[in-house]
């Protein structure tokens, strides 16, 4: 396509402003254009517009910015609400049109791919202006415009345009699960894996060393985030060990997509396993369990139990501070099951009502187990009041079990992995005191002594 966007620039707003930022960044395309003074958005000041190259107007004035961006680009492209009469939404986005309307510089709103970049090339379009609606006029309109751009402008910028959508591709899911504060250790795997199998499947115009790349600098991030989560650990080192392996042979990427496929037969039943055993050694009926956090390990017994009309009552944890307990409340509670939900702290409170506490881990190793905070405050209550802890774990995540190799980062005596990143202190309190430390760790040890039973698949 005869199509050359040189630069991309807007307000700097949120939404769609930040998303036409945000896309030129992923495509490599210059950014600039002016903000109002103070780099002012509605969520306040924002600085880090400094980094994408727009300059402050001499006034707070939307206006003012939004007058010289028309007049600085070759054309605007505006994404907004559309009201049941045709109308623009949103007071700013509609001077925006009009302003463009008025100088006569060409500007078009909503396109599709096929309308867009017929516009960009009869119109010459070489710095485009990227405008529209802010966030909280039209949620989600920042992703829609960074998506969309992307994708339709890789599509002129030929082969390096494909390389760059299919990895932006890539790099947004691998982005998002590794912001999953949510999810188990073996749901965030899957994800992964899931995401490396799309990646693969639409990289035919990857060279090799550029996949080799992409997965190494990718994948890293999760698992640097999730630093405690021994699974992702040990699934990187064997996918290093694959990549090394296969690279600078031929069909590279077959062999890497193989390589996923193996892995994947091998333990896409394990949780069903697991479940079946757990059924075999403990007894459900009539009972009432205590859980906490969120283990899709978990899900596969109250799955199972439900399928054979084992409606057992549940109290679970909240699971503090990013209450990912809740989530796991509504999938129990959707198959049938009746949940109570109590708060971490509440625990010895249902001491009379709890028959045992079941327990997914992120990690076993020598005397202790790895799972979310407020696990060790359970352990020693199931202690205290003389009732079972079961623990339900796949053999990945053993530390010298076969399955996982003693290396540089575990070993025997006791977990040796990465310190945990300290999460976001405003999941535990949102306001700052100089004097007040806030302290926010997802996950500690547990001493296996305190465990009753711990179940496999095997």
């Amino acid at each position: 396509m005869d199509i050359l966007i040189k630069k991309i620039i807007s307000g700097g707003q949120t939404g769609a402003d930040r998303g036409g930022l945000d896309a030129a960044k992923e495509l490599g395309i210059p950014t600039g254009g002016h903000v109002p003074k103070y780099f002012k958005t509605e969520a306040g000041s924002d600085e880090s517009l400094r980094d994408y190259g727009l300059i402050e107007t001499e006034s707070e004035n939307y206006e003012e910015r939004t007058i010289l961006n028309v007049t600085n680009s070759d054309g605007t492209v505006i994404f907004c609400n559309i009201d049941e009469n045709g109308l623009i939404i949103g007071e700013g986005t509609m001077f925006t049109f009009y302003t463009a309307e008025g100088m006569f510089r060409p500007v078009i709103v909503n396109p599709d791919e096929k309308n867009f970049h017929a516009w960009l090339k009869e119109n010459n379009i070489h710095t485009l202006n990227v405008a529209g609606n802010r966030e909280s006029i039209s949620p989600g309109i920042y992703s829609n415009t960074r998506n969309f751009l992307v994708k339709s402008l890789s599509k002129t910028m030929k082969s390096r345009g494909k390389k760059l959508y299919e990895v932006f591709l890539f790099s947004k899911e691998v982005e998002r699960i590794k912001n999953d504060n949510y999810s188990g250790s073996a749901a965030l795997l899957d994800s992964l894996i899931s995401a490396l199998e799309t990646f693969l499947e639409n990289s035919d115009n990857l060279s090799p060393e550029d996949i080799a790349r992409e997965i190494e600098i990718n994948i890293s991030g999760p698992v640097n985030k999730h630093s405690q989560l021994v699974v992702l650990h040990n699934f990187f080192d064997e996918l290093e060990s694959a990549v090394k392996k296969y690279s600078g042979g031929a069909e590279f990427r077959k062999k890497l997509k193989d390589y996923l496929a193996v892995y994947t037969r091998k333990w896409n039943k394990v949780n069903d396993k697991i479940a079946a055993n757990a059924m075999k050694a403990i007894e459900f009926r009539n009972k009432t369990i205590l859980l906490h956090s969120n283990s899709s390990t978990i899900h596969k017994v109250f799955e199972k139990l439900a399928a054979k009309n084992i409606f057992v009552n549940v109290i679970q944890c909240e699971s503090r501070p990013v209450y990912e307990g809740r989530r796991q409340a509504k999938k129990l509670a959707a198959l049938g099951f009746p949940v109570t939900l109590i708060a971490d702290s509440s625990v010895m409170n249902c001491k009379d009502k709890i028959d045992f506490a079941l327990l997914g881990t992120d990690g076993i190793s020598g005397n202790y187990f790895l799972n979310k905070i407020g696990s060790y405050f359970i352990a020693l209550g199931m202690k205290e009041i003389k009732k079972p802890l079961y623990l339900l774990t796949d053999t990945r995540k053993i530390i010298g079990s076969g399955a996982v190799k003693k290396n540089s980062k575990q070993s025997d005596n006791g977990f040796k992995l990465p310190p945990e990143q300290q999460h976001n202190h405003t999941e535990i309190w949102n306001e700052k005191n100089e004097n007040i430390k806030i302290e926010n760790l997802y996950f500690e040890k547990v001493p296996i002594k305190l465990v009753t039973k711990i179940i496999t698949e095997k």
